[in-house]
């Protein structure tokens, strides 16, 4: 009986945990969600612009910033500043197999991160160590590792 019943909430969990991912990775059509026609990302970087560039650019983005088209601007309402990046034409992000607006959207991400905090913060190792890969676990570790680079989460 009891079994039965874990067995019941496993599955209405997976199946809520799928529906939830579904809705959250689901195309949007706004004009804020939509990619760039000019393939540039951006993120708000709070601080001072002139720190940022001061030194080269923070790590992973001053890795890529050869290969980049980037440029800094004030943020609305004085709210630190925005750094817009794009790959050049014909540049090459010397990233093997993997999709080079991912590649971009995670150099901005961490370079805002290590500028704001120092360093890159990570969700893996989990903080309580090990543990056995579930069904749930498994489905919530692999949103959090694609939603660095798809925007999502």
């Amino acid at each position: 009986m009891v079994g039965r019943a874990a067995a019941a909430v496993g599955a209405a969990g997976i199946a809520v945990g799928l529906v939830a991912r579904s809705l959250v990775t689901k195309p949007r059509g706004s004009d804020g969600d939509a990619a760039h026609p000019e393939g540039w990302k951006a993120v708000t970087v709070l601080g001072d612009a002139d720190a940022f560039e001061r030194d080269g650019y923070p790590e992973p983005l001053g890795r890529l910033a050869a290969a980049l088209e980037i440029r800094v601007e004030p943020a609305p309402g004085d709210k630190g500043f925005e750094v817009h990046a794009r790959v050049r034409d014909g540049a090459d992000l010397g990233v093997d197999g993997s999709d080079p607006n991912r590649t971009l959207r995670e150099a901005l991400r961490d370079a805002k991160q290590v500028f704001e905090t120092g360093e890159v913060l990570r969700a893996t190792p989990r903080p309580h160590g090990d543990r056995p890969r579930t069904l749930l676990g498994h489905a919530v570790d692999e949103a959090e590792d694609d939603a660095k680079g798809g925007g999502a989460l």
